[in-house]
């Protein structure tokens, strides 16, 4: 539970501070934003056995920032 935990605290910090940095993925009328990549390797991870906690945390901290933007849909709305 421990390693969970850091693994949680780490992705959200390391999202938190590389978001505005890197590059996004982005077209006319979608896009995709790091909580939807994050949650898909995640769900992948899933059915790997012997996965570590540590990896988990950091996915669900990187894909739980991302939901905290209040624009965290997948289409484009005009604004």
């Amino acid at each position: 539970m421990i390693t969970y935990s850091l693994g949680l605290i780490g992705g959200y910090a390391t999202a938190k501070l590389l978001t505005p940095l890197l590059p996004s993925i982005k077209t006319k009328n979608f896009h995709i934003h790091h909580w939807i990549w994050s949650s898909t390797i995640l769900l992948i991870l899933y059915g790997v056995e012997n996965i570590n906690n540590v990896s988990i945390g950091l996915l669900t901290g990187i894909a739980l920032q991302g939901l905290s933007y209040k624009n965290w849909n997948i289409l484009k709305t005009e604004e």
